[in-house]
């Protein structure tokens, strides 16, 4: 069998591409376990409120209409196990539909993270670098989502392109046979492409939701030259 260098030097760099991760994907993993602990938590307090309310109502009933047999009590801890599971394991969002609100669109990021982080083992090695750049991305706009209206028009945009573009653009790839994938090589190239048009259109986002803050640090800048570089030109003269 015939050696071919060029299919084995693609193999080894798509294992170095995909092990190897960069900096931007590393502080998604991070950020994600965050996420994890944090909703950890809150369904540990939550399950903690139901049984305190479940065994005060038993409590009450007990001293105020009645005394609570054994059959009772057994019925009340499984009602109360029940609702503790619920509380721990019902879902804690559910799919916006029309207006959405700050909440929400805050957590869009974390959500896209997530599900990048989910499909990046899943795609070609040439393509990582543009889907490493998009985790870059949502990290720097996440701060500037709070400062957003939740239903204007950037905030849609913003919506759109994570929930919308950028996975209708990684399935319809991922869905190809691979037989087609290798016999056409220029299509993994426009799935480079189309990554590359969502992460400008990101940058575009990050630097609208910035406006306010580049406005003050431009002001900034001409305060700092009108107020030493021309008055030491004025001294000088």
């Amino acid at each position: 069998m015939r050696f071919d260098l060029s299919r084995a030097l693609g193999k080894a760099e798509d294992f170095l591409r995909r092990h190897l991760k960069p900096k931007a994907v590393q502080e998604a993993e991070r950020r994600r376990q965050q996420r994890k602990a944090r909703e950890v938590g809150r369904r540990l307090k939550r399950g903690v409120a139901v049984a305190g309310t479940s065994g005060a109502g038993v409590l009450g009933y007990g001293l105020a209409v009645a005394p609570v047999g054994t059959a009772g009590l057994a019925t009340a801890g499984v009602a109360t196990v029940i609702a503790i599971g619920a509380a721990l394991f019902w879902p804690s969002q559910s799919e916006s539909r029309g207006r959405i609100s700050s909440a929400e669109l805050a957590a869009l990021t974390g959500e896209a993270e997530e599900w990048l982080l989910q499909r990046r083992a899943e795609l070609p090695g040439r393509a990582l670098p543009a889907i490493d750049a998009i985790f870059f991305r949502l990290n720097d706009v996440h701060p500037r989502l709070l400062e957003l209206d939740p239903n204007g028009t950037l905030a849609w945009d913003l919506r759109r392109l994570l929930t919308s573009h950028l996975p209708r653009l990684v399935h319809s790839y991922s869905e190809l046979p691979a037989t087609v994938r290798e016999a056409e090589p220029e299509l993994l190239q426009r799935l480079i492409d189309g990554l590359g048009t969502l992460d400008e259109e990101l940058i575009r986002i990050c630097r609208e939701a910035s406006r306010d803050h580049l406005v003050t640090f431009e002001a900034q800048q001409h305060f700092l030259a009108s107020r030493y570089k021309d008055s030491a030109t004025l001294k000088g003269e």
